[in-house]
């Protein structure tokens, strides 16, 4: 007999949030299992594919991934020959990150991939709606982001 969720657990915000992220990274998986690459070690590539130059705080800003993991991931990278790290051009003291001719190409396919991993997640839902909650996710994300800078 299958278990139906709990009500209060179907009007959550924060469960249905947790399970549709579930959705994604299973999606995601699925998508890639050839690359061994994880849902945010792309996102640090892509970032560092969009942008060059880019610290690990600069990092943390563009992904919203906490430091500790950042660094963690980056180091992963770099041990991957998917990164290359050098001195900021800005600051002497401080390194950035690019790309390796090895993360370009890894990198290559990524755009093709967050399509077909959000075509697969969003195939039940009519288009005005998957529009209506990219930009309600956004309008939250943005009101969070916005009160995390002026309360820092």
């Amino acid at each position: 007999m299958s278990q139906q969720p709990a009500p209060h657990l179907q009007r959550s915000v924060i469960h249905l949030l947790r399970r549709v992220d579930q959705c994604a990274t299973q999606l995601y998986s699925t998508e890639t299992a050839d690359t061994d690459l994880t849902l945010r070690q792309l996102a640090i590539l892509t970032a560092i594919s969009r942008q060059e130059n880019l610290s690990q705080t600069d990092l943390v800003t563009i992904t919203g991934i906490d430091r500790s993991t950042v660094a963690g991931i980056v180091s992963r990278l770099l041990r991957k020959g998917l990164l290359e790290r050098k001195r900021s051009p800005l600051d002497g003291r401080a390194y950035c990150v690019r790309l390796s001719k090895k993360g370009q190409k890894a990198i290559a396919g990524a755009d093709r991939i967050y399509s077909r991993v959000e075509k697969k997640l969003l195939a039940g839902v009519p288009a005005s709606e998957a529009n209506q909650f990219a930009s309600t996710l956004r309008t939250i994300l943005s009101a969070h982001v916005d009160e995390a800078m002026t309360s820092a």
